[in-house]
């Protein structure tokens, strides 16, 4: 293959071999539930399949989604290593073998485990990543080799092992099975006295002098307590130093664990009327669609205040959520929503909208709507539940680790299938065993997720919506769609008969006020936001109309009569009398007095401009009389309107020839620092990808075969990336296309970037990076792993 690296031949008993042997069902479900290796690039043969499936995130991500009864097991595989079967793991863990076989199959399901015959096999890198938890050295047969007969003889009979009269090959047969009874051993390890207890733990963990298990010689290693150890059959002498088996390893770790299968919870199911679930759903997508609508509308008139190190910060939270008539919650939720699905950034001023507001802003509730909850349904936190770090807020909407996103996740594709949705929280434990936080922490997570769930429209009356179970339908790829579609445009047409477009009606009253209920459409928006000033917001806004209020519309270029037709046309009906004399008498006013530009000159009638003349609040213009009709003054012309309103007058602005100045109305809009995140990658279907595969098992037939030069200057950069890597590294550089790194900087430490590379010119990557949102360069050797983004 030109530019990449030859595939290795997959042998049979290889995790590529395995793949290669699936059948076409078997193969695409492996796929469906991996959606990770379905972007672009996808992988090219089975060897690049399996490269994929086995990296850091997509591992820790299928983690991330097996039971806790899957990951006892895997574990337990990694302990007993190539001796792994239904029967041995069965044993180890005291369970049924049934119950064993169901747990391999999950793993078998997610790609974390496959079966070589009656052996069961994890991927390498995940059982390096279990051996290292179990720890130990070398097995006791390995460890006898090199081992004098005396030494294995006083080992055997510490473990009560009758060794009188045995040679070598029977003394290691019988000692190889006493430390296969990993029970019986677990047994003696948890009698010993804890200095002991503590110096095997040392042992287990890499604390011997050359390799883990291994305890040199003298005071540092604790000889008394090693003596100790040896007394109990758990180190070996060999050539004068004293040697733990890989088997006390597994034992230990037996000895601190729960291994116990418990099999799936018993969930109830829930049934409830699917009227009254549907009532529920769109009062809830209503409400989260004003209030987002609320926001991005407050935000651009007047940015959200931002802190000095970003986010929005309590105090100003306060003051939105009492200006929008917003619980707190729900103002949290908006902040994070709006600005992971694009529609709010970052501004000179602070937080506004972004471009793409404009035309969500005009868009149907079903589409609003699937924009904000495939940004929520991948988010990787609770925006109700942020964690603290350093003990500090983390503000929204700056990112933040947290395992909230991956436990939502689980609970509502686990409740999908009509379990309540409370008592799956109460499970979550077994469901998603790998989040990491202590009881406590873990039910206000819980609450998080449920409480956001039932915001969204995802979860009423404790089961899944309808627009829920699209939603997950969607995600997981359940149901057949066209696949040049994203993600939210397939949700927005499968809910657009669930989710109508609301009617928003308006009614203007004889006391100056508008009341609006539903979602204010564009029209309503545009013309309440400049003719009247919100007083309340909810099911039902109030709107009043002031003469401060008309003639601001007036001075942005409305017109009386543009703007009565305005509203009779939103209003379906005509204007209250009291609101049509408002109108006419500000608009009759206005322009009376005129500010021509000439630091400044104000023009009116020899009658106003002697009452200006005379107006104490208006003495700082330090005003002259040039004319019976004009006043000058040295105050620039902005100010000089100011004044002027505010003592009750309604000046209009002139350019330097006469004609009116249409004041333009301020508003804010988020302007990116950086290079815009790119397009989501594309996904092939799992159908297409396992044919593809299946028709090229080596990737080398394609017409698409990579010819960038990038690939292989990568691969000499940074030989420690394989093909698969390689390829979503280099189509990142040749498109500018976002991409996840692990790196590791010259100090040692890693973090994972996403990032945008520009062009790669020497040994470096210069590249965007979102974490930092600046420019930064990465060392192309210094990068550990390689996925897609997004």
């Amino acid at each position: 293959m030109v530019g990449l690296r030859q595939n290795a031949v997959m042998s049979s008993g290889s995790f590529a071999g395995y793949l290669a042997g699936l059948d076409e069902a078997g193969l695409r479900a492996l796929l469906r539930s991996r959606p990770d290796v379905l972007m672009q690039p996808v992988p090219r043969g089975f060897e690049q399949l399996a490269q994929r499936l086995t990296g850091p995130d997509s591992l820790v991500a299928a983690l991330r989604s097996v039971n806790r009864d899957a990951i006892v097991t895997g574990q337990s595989v990694a302990a007993v290593g190539t001796s792994a079967t239904v029967a041995t793991l069965a044993r180890l863990l005291g369970a049924s073998e049934a119950a064993v076989r169901d747990a391999v199959d999950e793993l078998c399901g997610w790609g974390l485990a496959w079966r070589e015959g009656a052996t069961i096999v994890v991927p390498e890198r995940l059982a390096l990543h279990w051996s290292a938890e179990i720890g130990g050295g070398r097995s006791a047969a390995a460890i006898a080799r090199s081992a004098l007969v005396e030494d294995l003889r006083s080992t055997a009979a510490a473990l009560g092992v009758e060794t009188d009269g045995l040679r070598k090959p029977e003394l290691v047969s019988r000692l190889d099975a006493a430390l296969a009874d990993a029970h019986a051993i677990a047994e003696v390890v948890g009698g010993l006295p804890r200095p002991a207890r503590d110096r095997l733990d040392q042992l287990r963990s890499g604390y011997g002098a050359f390799y883990p298990g291994y305890a040199g010689p003298g005071p540092s290693s604790g000889a008394s307590v090693d003596r100790v150890l040896a007394g109990a059959g758990l180190l070996v002498r060999v050539n004068g130093r004293w040697e733990m088996p890989r088997e006390v390893g597994v034992a230990a770790w037996l000895a601190e664990r729960d291994l116990l299968l418990t099999g799936r919870p018993d969930i109830a199911r829930v049934t409830v009327a699917a009227s009254s679930v549907l009532a529920a759903t769109q009062a809830a997508v209503q409400d989260l669609l004003r209030a987002v609508t609320a926001l991005l509308d407050e935000a651009g008139s007047s940015a959200i205040t931002a802190l000095k190190k970003g986010g929005v910060g309590p105090r100003e939270r306060s003051r939105l959520a009492v200006r929008l008539s917003v619980p707190a919650d729900v103002l949290l939720m908006a902040i994070d929503l709006a600005y992971a699905a694009g529609l709010l950034g970052r501004a000179e001023a602070g937080y506004a909208p972004t471009e793409r507001y404009a035309d969500w802003r005009a868009a149907l509730p079903a589409r609003q709507w699937a924009e904000l909850v495939t940004a929520w349904f991948v988010l990787e936190h609770a925006p109700t539940s942020r964690e603290i770090q350093g003990d500090k807020e983390l503000p929204p909407p700056l990112p933040l680790a947290s395992a909230a996103g991956s436990m939502r996740r689980v609970l509502v594709r686990i409740a999908a299938g009509g379990y309540s949705v409370r008592a799956v929280g109460e499970q979550i434990d077994w469901f998603f065993p790998l989040h990491g936080y202590d009881d406590a922490q873990r039910r206000d997570k819980v609450a998080a997720v449920v409480r956001e769930a039932e915001l969204m429209g995802v979860v009423a009356a404790d089961v899944v919506t309808e627009c829920g179970l699209e939603l997950v339908a969607v995600f997981d790829g359940a149901t057949e769609h066209d696949e040049s579609l994203d993600v939210a445009d397939q949700l927005a047409g499968r809910v657009a008969g669930l989710l109508p477009e609301t009617p928003c009606t308006v009614i203007l009253q004889s006391d100056l006020t508008a009341v609006v209920s539903g979602q204010p459409t564009v029209a309503v928006a545009r013309v309440l936001g400049a003719a009247a000033v919100s007083e309340a917001r909810g099911a039902a806004g109030v709107w009043r109309f002031t003469p401060a209020s008309v003639r601001a519309a007036l001075d942005a270029g409305w017109t009386a009569a543009g703007l009565v037709a305005e509203l009779t046309a939103v209003s379906d009906r005509p204007l209250p009398q009291p609101l049509e004399y408002l109108v006419a008498d500000v608009a009759r006013r206005h322009g009376l007095v005129r500010v021509r530009g000439m630091r400044s000159c104000v023009v009116a009638d020899e009658t106003m401009i002697t009452e200006i003349l005379h107006t104490r609040s208006l003495t700082k213009l330090r005003l002259a009389r040039v004319a019976p009709t004009v006043l000058s003054s040295p105050v620039e012309l902005d100010e000089v309107l100011a004044r002027l309103r505010a003592a009750g007058l309604s000046p209009v602005a002139e350019d330097a020839e006469g004609a009116v100045v249409v004041e333009a109305r301020s508003e804010h809009r988020a302007q990116p620092s950086g290079p815009a995140r790119g397009a989501p990658r594309g996904r092939l279907a799992a159908a297409e990808l396992a044919q593809r595969l299946l028709a090229d098992p080596t990737g080398e037939r394609g017409d698409d075969l990579d010819t960038s030069e990038t690939v292989e200057r990568l691969a000499e950069l940074n030989p420690d990336l394989d093909d698969a890597e390689l390829m979503l590294l280099s189509d990142a550089v040749d498109h500018q296309r976002d991409v996840l790194i692990t790196y590791r900087n010259q100090a040692g430490n890693r973090t994972v970037r996403e990032i945008q590379p520009r062009r790669l010119y020497g040994a470096w990557l210069d590249s965007w990076c979102h974490l930092r949102d600046a420019q930064r360069d990465f060392t192309v050797a210094n990068i550990e792993s390689v996925a897609p983004a997004g």
